[in-house]
């Protein structure tokens, strides 16, 4: 049978390396090869040998001289730096280009924490600790109850996913926009269904905001002054998606 070669293009811990080769020992005539000298050089010189990279911003030389390279495993976010030069290696190579999703639960998370330091008013909250200042009764930040809002999850991919899972226990309703819909999907909790096309009557409907989607030509300046407006100005929004999916000038008038 023939052997598949895997190259990681940078230095991975031996932990990492441990957890890689655990994970993949039942996988019959697979190669890890792991680089202590990393340098443009000495990938130059394993890369002709490799049928799986993983890694990266790979340089164009190295991917011209990757030429049994098969496919190209972006471990994390950033895909996007990838898809021209992949697009154009594809005409005439048979490369498949995916990105991994290895840091989505902390991207969640995050996405819940920065949701909930809003509600609950944590930064001046703190602020007033650090100053020393007793507040007292609720004339000033007091926390607003998630309970029986909406919460719109834009793009519903392994982040709005984790953080449908992570919200649905605060009795909140739930709005999904994504790109297609399977009728034998599952989620978490019952879902409003809505399409790219139906953006604005989701944001209508929205009051908490989490925005998780890819930056491509259609997620780049797709919340602007008009979709700000339909928010309203009573809403939560939380973006841990490429800033540009907001237009910054229109945000910052919103603000």
């Amino acid at each position: 049978m023939t052997e598949t070669n895997v190259l990681c293009i940078w230095e991975v811990s031996e932990e990492l390396q441990e957890y890689l080769r655990d994970g993949l020992a039942k996988v019959k005539n697979l190669n890890m090869t792991f680089l202590d000298d990393t340098s443009e050089g000495n990938l130059l010189k394993h890369a002709s040998d490799a049928h799986i990279v993983i890694g990266w911003r790979p340089t164009r030389e190295f991917l011209d001289t990757a030429l049994n390279m098969k496919l190209f495993i972006n471990p994390g976010v950033g895909v996007q730096h990838h898809i021209d030069v992949f697009r154009e290696l594809t005409q005439t190579r048979d490369i498949t280009l995916i990105n991994g999703h290895g840091n989505t639960y902390f991207t969640a998370q995050h996405a819940v924490a920065l949701l909930l330091a809003a509600t609950n008013k944590v930064i001046p909250h703190h602020k007033w600790m650090v100053e020393g200042k007793w507040r007292r009764g609720d004339s000033h930040a007091k926390s607003i109850p998630l309970r029986n809002r909406k919460v719109g999850l834009l793009g519903y991919g392994a982040v709005n996913q984790k953080v449908h899972k992570f919200l649905s226990g605060f009795d909140v309703e739930f709005l999904v926009l994504k790109r297609t819909w399977n009728s034998d999907e599952e989620f978490p909790t019952p879902v409003k269904q809505f399409l790219p096309k139906d953006l604005h009557e989701f944001l209508k409907e929205t009051d908490v905001l989490m925005i998780a989607v890819p930056q491509t030509e259609n997620t780049i300046g797709m919340i602007g002054e008009k979709e700000l407006e339909l928010l309203g100005s009573d809403s939560f929004l939380v973006n841990v998606s490429r800033g540009i999916v907001i237009d910054e000038e229109a945000l910052y008038n919103a603000l």
